[in-house]
Order: structure tokens, then sequence, then C-alpha cells
């Protein structure tokens, strides 16, 4: 038995079959203002969602709101000292090392190029770059997109909307010694701003997605953030163009997108595989959030969740809506029948170079199950989590890739439930 990975055909793009999956409102307290093109963080310390910035229907906002996600009670965070100017469209990553978000770039009654960064142990705002445009550092912009690469302690942005109009550059910022280095490359993506990116950690690249410049965008590229080489990933099928929607990245090479802007507003939900080179439409269920644009995104691995905040539709919106179990999305069971065991397969082929598949049955126990399907190396250190979410009882196979991994012995264990089993795999290239 076996479990498929939907596939996209010649002419036209499937739909994911979701188990235990599903988009829910959540009731929320406290007063967090209406807001769109503002920026979000997970911060894993406080179990928070956290926003900067954005447009209220009446202004620009400098504010911060956390959302605690174990009592879902929004609160504004008000610090001392120095704040950045009101804004919207600017980046925020956050800095684990240091418990502190990092903003750059937006726009508020003028462009910015700016860098501040807000520690959460002192609630105090730092600038760690003055605004203006001088030689040697990006000039003033909004509309970029930008991951933070804790490894080599910089953020890496490209492109954005300047007052010489939209631009193609690359950059990076060591938010250590607070120095600019200009990384463009050719072949690089054409000049956009209104983008997406995310940081695909385990792979050492920065995605990037759609954007705007004479209209809406439907490219997807990859940065390799080491040697900064850009790759034209965009697959013949794909989702229309776009600008201002959401994205994240949950591990193994999978990122979500969700709603944005292209003709009109949209609330469709997207799966691209970066292995797979693939774009697959989620099938959302009937419990839909309303189309949007500008608003925010963060998935939290260990509930394995998306929450979305805010944006623009028929109104400036405040909501929050979650979907759960994201790693599950695009595995299915292969037929109706349901096996009596528990059971781990052995993987194949193995050795294998670099796909190798992973078969597991689960049995009817009358409900979902929590399912964890993680890789380790020799030594026990985690590589990769490929499941982490409930699943229904079936026969079950998924891909897992080592392109970015050495060869070597390595293990995977499969977790539901009472039920363990670990098994050896060979990497040989």
């Amino acid at each position: 038995m076996f479990v498929r990975i939907i596939i996209i055909s010649a002419f036209l793009l499937h739909s994911i079959h979701v188990f235990s999956q599903s988009w829910s409102k959540i009731i929320t307290t406290g007063n967090v203002p209406k807001l769109k093109n503002h920026s979000a963080i997970y911060h894993p310390a406080t179990n928070s969602m956290v926003v900067f910035g954005g447009r209220t229907p009446t202004a620009n906002s400098n504010e911060i709101w956390s959302l605690n996600l174990a009592t879902n009670q929004w609160t504004q965070l008000i610090p001392s000292g120095n704040l950045p100017s009101p804004r919207f469209t600017q980046n925020a990553n956050y800095d684990s090392l240091n418990n502190r978000m990092i903003i750059w770039s937006g726009q508020g009654t003028e462009l910015y190029n700016d860098v501040w960064a807000y520690s959460f142990a002192s609630n105090t705002w730092l600038q760690l770059w003055p605004d203006g445009n001088v030689s040697g550092v990006p000039l003033k912009r909004y509309g970029t997109a930008s991951v933070f690469d804790p490894a080599n302690r910089r953020f890496v942005t490209f492109a954005g909307f300047t007052t010489s109009g939209r631009f193609e550059d690359t950059w990076t910022f060591n938010v250590d010694n607070m120095t600019w280095t200009d990384r463009t490359n050719n072949p690089h993506p054409p000049k956009r701003c209104l983008h997406s990116a995310c940081f695909a950690y385990d792979l050492r690249k920065m995605v990037i997605y759609a954007g705007q410049d004479t209209g809406p965008l439907d490219d997807i590229w990859s940065l390799d953030i080491d040697n900064f080489s850009w790759q034209n990933i965009t697959p013949a099928l794909k989702p229309p163009g776009r600008f201002w929607n959401s994205i994240i990245y949950y591990g193994s090479g999978n990122l979500v997108i969700f709603g944005g802007l292209g003709s009109q507003p949209l609330n469709d939900m997207w799966k691209f595989s970066i292995s797979g080179n693939q774009w697959e439409s989620v099938n959302q269920g009937s419990n839909i959030p309303p189309a949007r644009w500008g608003h925010t995104a963060v998935y939290v691995p260990e509930q394995d969740r998306m929450l979305i905040f805010g944006g623009e539709g028929d109104s400036t919106y405040n909501d929050t809506w979650q979907f759960t179990n994201v790693s599950v999305i695009a595995i299915e069971p292969v037929s109706q029948f349901i096996p009596k065991n528990f059971s781990l397969e052995q993987n194949y082929p193995n050795p294998f170079n670099p796909v190798t598949k992973i078969k597991f049955d689960l049995p009817n126990v009358g409900t979902t199950r929590r399912v964890t399907l993680t890789v380790f190396d020799i030594i026990g250190t985690e590589i990769r989590t490929l499941i982490n979410g409930s699943l229904l009882p079936g026969s079950y196979e998924i891909n897992f890739d080592g392109s970015n991994l050495p060869s070597g012995v390595y293990f995977y264990r499969l977790t539901a439930g009472k039920y363990i089993a670990s098994r050896k795999m060979i990497l040989l290239k």
C-alpha cells in the first residue's frame, strides 16, 4: 500500500485532500486596531504573535501589539524611549539570540531605509541604522521582502519601491557590526515591490514569491544565502498573479501562501514544494477567511498551525484566523483500506540519492491521531520534521529529500500515540 502525493497534471492544478485541517476564527480580547500592511513575527518565548506598524483606517501606526496564543488576548506593548516613525510595508524579523524584533524600511510621511531593534527584555527600541540615502546602502524604500539568517547574524532583503522606481537589488545587513553589503548577482529576479519572502532554514534558502511591477507577478525564486545565487523555480502551472499576500514556511521544502491582491482581493491557499517544483491548491473547506490583502501570517511550529491577522478586503480587518495541522497538507491515504496494526516500513530505495520514500500504517482507533515523523543524524541530532499533525487511520507514504545533506547514516522515527518505531537509512551520493 502507498499514499499518493497529489501531482499537477498537464492541464490543471488538483486540489489537495486535507485531513484534520481547517480554518477557524479565533475569538480574541483586547482592542487591537484594524490594520493592513503591517508586519508580524512569532515570538516563541511568550508564545505570541507580535504585530508592528501598518495602516489603520485613519493613520499610519508605530504601535506594537502582542497576541498571547494561550489566552487569545491582544495587549499593546508600550516601549520607553525613542520610537521608529509610523510606517507601513516595513519588514520584521525575529533575532532569537538577542530576543528582539528587527524592522527595516517602509513608508510613512516619506520612504525609509532605517533599521530598528525592539528588545522584548527591556521593552525599548534601539536604532541600528539611521534613515538617509547615502552610498553603500540600499536607497529608502517600501514594499521590500527580507528574511533573517541567524547563523550569519544578518537579514537578507530583495527589491522594493524607491523614489527611483522599483528595484531588483539584493542586500544583507549584519545586525552585530551594523554593516550593509550589496549582494546583487546575475541572474536575479526582475524588479518588483510588494512581494513576499520566507526563509527555508533547513535548505539555507530565501524564497520570494510574486509582487508587483506593471501588474501582479506570479513567479517564484530561491536564493542560496551562502553564495547569493538566485534560481528561478517557477513551474509552468502556478497560482494567479498577486501581491500583498501572506507566506509561511513549515520545513522540508514546503511553503504556503494565502490571499493577496490580483484583479481583486483573494482568499485562496496554495502549497509549494521546493524539491518537487510544484504548486498545489489547498482545499480549505467551507469556513474560509474573507478575501484580503495586506494581512500577515506566522507559523507556530510546536502547534503546527498558521495564523493570519488583519488586512483589507471589503473593509480593513482586525480579525485573527488559524489553520491547523499545516504539516500534513498534501498527505492522504492511498485507498479506503484501513490497516489493523501500526507499522513503519523500511524506506525505499535504500541506500538512496537524494530522494527516498517512507511508508507507515495507522490503524483505526476511531479518531484522528497526532503523528510525528522525524529524521535524525547518526549522533541523534534532529535533521528534519516531515510530519507533525493529526492524521486519520490509513496507509501513508511520504518523500524525504536529502539533497542538502552529506552522505551518511540517518534514522527516521514515527511517533503516533504510544506507538514509537525507528529505522535506519543510508544516503549515498
